[in-house]
């Protein structure tokens, strides 16, 4: 992903896009479903006939391997888009979508979203600057596993983490809801053990502090120094 959600690389919040783009027959694509944390927005072989905008919460891509075992592939939030696939030519899903926490999503069927790209500039616009967005971050992330060390790796997520929802706090800045040690492991190939060893070491550093519900990034200089 970029740093900033792609709702808001026009400087247009996600909720004024909807409020003015309308369906045919003038009714406003506002269908919200409430996602439950935990609960799946869809599962390998489900159909791929919708794409899904988050309008809150948090969302899980992930896939399974031949032993049931989950691998995280992203962690995606408000403003971000997925099941993007649909738009050319996956017909059944290869991953699942999990909120991690309680989410407000809105699916669109792939067909109506080919109609309003057509209708509504800002619409094209924006699935446009995902698609390019989603292949710069395959491609960071491939750099980034050929080249780098899993030290270096998780640091790097972390910031990137930071760059996409941290809230500043004071000197401080803060992730809230942060996710768990063996989801940032699969996003960055490492080990649940690594991670924890390295945010470990961090914290005595006292650059970062941490618990189940929020990870603090005391100095973000010296964070960033850190990465190699």
């Amino acid at each position: 992903m970029s740093d900033k959600s792609f709702w808001f690389l026009e400087n247009k919040d996600l909720d004024d896009l909807f409020s003015q783009t309308k369906m045919n027959g003038g009714t406003q694509i506002n269908n919200i479903v409430n996602f439950k944390k935990g609960d799946y927005v869809y599962m390998p072989e489900d159909s791929s006939d919708k794409i899904f905008f988050i309008i809150s919460g948090k969302i899980k891509i992930g896939s399974y391997r031949e032993n049931d075992k989950e691998v995280a592939h992203t962690i995606l939030q408000k403003g971000d888009v997925f099941g993007e696939l649909a738009m050319i030519g996956e017909t059944s899903r290869k991953d699942f979508a999990q909120a991690i926490e309680d989410s407000e999503i809105i699916p669109i069927k792939l067909e109506e979203v080919k109609k309003q790209m057509k209708n509504h500039s800002g619409l094209s616009i924006l699935i446009m600057k995902m698609m390019g967005a989603r292949v710069h971050e395959m491609e960071q992330r491939l750099e980034s596993l050929v080249f780098k060390d899993s030290r270096t790796r998780i640091i790097e997520f972390i910031i990137l983490s930071l760059e996409k929802s941290g809230q500043r706090m004071g000197y401080e800045w803060v992730l809230r809801n942060f996710i768990t040690h063996q989801d940032i492991a699969n996003i960055t190939a490492t080990s649940r053990q690594t991670v924890t060893m390295v945010l470990n070491e961090l914290k005595n550093e006292n650059i970062i502090h941490f618990d189940r519900k929020r990870l603090l990034i005391r100095d973000l200089d010296r964070l960033k120094a850190e990465i190699k």
